[in-house]
């Protein structure tokens, strides 16, 4: 599947899936809770956690559309956890709209986010599925969740360290971002009725994509057009996150003045634009950036060797798509 067909196909896709998503995010009593649940989801975006776990599904064989309740409740929690971070990231800007914190205060920001995941599960419970299998949906959902809230402690416990070893950086990003999609995939795969080969190839294909996903996210994150990106380029220095490009450089980078003042920068919440482009400038100058989009295009090509269980057909390429999108996109 050839790029311009993965992207108008990814985009009919997520339109669907944003009016099933939508349709959960509601029933309550208070108008302006519900505005703020549903204020990044009405952003449309990519919804590739969803997207992904109903194509998998369909790619071991089973009906897709069963796996439609359990998609969107992947994709309600994934959006309570960007309501949180964007409070402690100090970000005000998702997606190209005011951060949920911005438009309304804190307080409904992490009360909206609390409200999320309890639609979740409530979304969750909706899905076909025999006892066992339901019971695995929820752990499996529930421990992604709760591995998301373990990399974010170790994401900002990793702003306050000099030295991040890049298998913690590894194991952070792991758990931060690609154990929602593992959950995603091996959730639809499950629905599906999927072998089990077939389940656990799934996962793995989510993890190193995952991982991929996030590394690329860093570079995007750093090198991107703001606008285009819909998100500041550069909070990652201004907070300190020891990305794998950080990382690489601080490893690499001699003793002198440039590392001297990059480390001066790390954390540094007053950082002027000037010093945030010199710093990415330094970085890049040093190989970091390059060392990090090799290392995510690695990743990638090892996600697209765990497909090859799965039969020949659309939702198989569609997958292999994905990865070659996620990683390697730029934007």
């Amino acid at each position: 599947m050839d790029e311009k067909t993965f992207r108008k196909e990814l985009v009919k896709r997520a339109d669907d899936m944003g009016e099933h998503i939508m349709s959960f995010l509601g029933g309550g009593e208070h108008d302006e809770l519900i505005k703020a649940m549903r204020h990044y989801p009405s952003a449309g975006g990519k919804r590739m956690r969803p997207v992904t776990a109903v194509a998998v599904a369909e790619a071991v064989g089973g009906k897709g559309e069963n796996a439609i309740p359990f998609a969107c409740a992947i994709e309600i929690v994934h959006n309570f956890t960007l309501v949180h971070d964007d409070v402690m990231d100090n970000d005000d800007v998702r997606r190209g709209l005011p951060a949920v914190h911005v438009v309304w205060d804190i307080p409904t920001a992490i009360i909206a986010g609390d409200a999320m995941f309890a639609k979740g599960f409530e979304t969750l419970a909706d899905t076909e599925v025999d006892a066992k299998d339901a019971r695995r949906l929820l752990k499996l959902t529930a421990n992604a969740i709760y591995l998301v809230a373990e990399g974010q402690q170790m994401d900002m416990e990793n702003e306050t360290q000099e030295q991040v070893s890049v298998e913690r950086y590894l194991d952070t990003i792991q758990k931060k971002t690609a154990e929602l999609f593992a959950a995603a995939t091996e959730g639809g795969a499950i629905i599906g009725g999927g072998t089990a080969e077939q389940i656990a190839s799934m996962r793995e294909y989510a993890i190193l994509m995952g991982i991929g996903f996030q590394i690329w996210d860093d570079v995007l994150g750093i090198a991107a057009d703001p606008e285009l990106l819909g998100k500041p380029v550069g909070s990652d220095i201004r907070n300190g996150k020891r990305t794998l490009i950080v990382l690489h450089a601080l490893e690499t980078m001699p003793e002198g003045e440039e590392r001297h003042r990059l480390l001066s920068m790390l954390g540094d919440h007053d950082a002027s634009d000037d010093d945030v482009v010199w710093a990415i400038d330094a970085l890049d100058r040093n190989g970091s950036i390059g060392h990090a989009r090799n290392m995510a295009l690695e990743y990638a090509h090892r996600s697209k060797e765990c497909l090859e269980c799965l039969p020949e057909c659309l939702d198989r390429e569609f997958l292999v798509a994905m990865v070659d999108f996620s990683v390697g996109r730029e934007l």
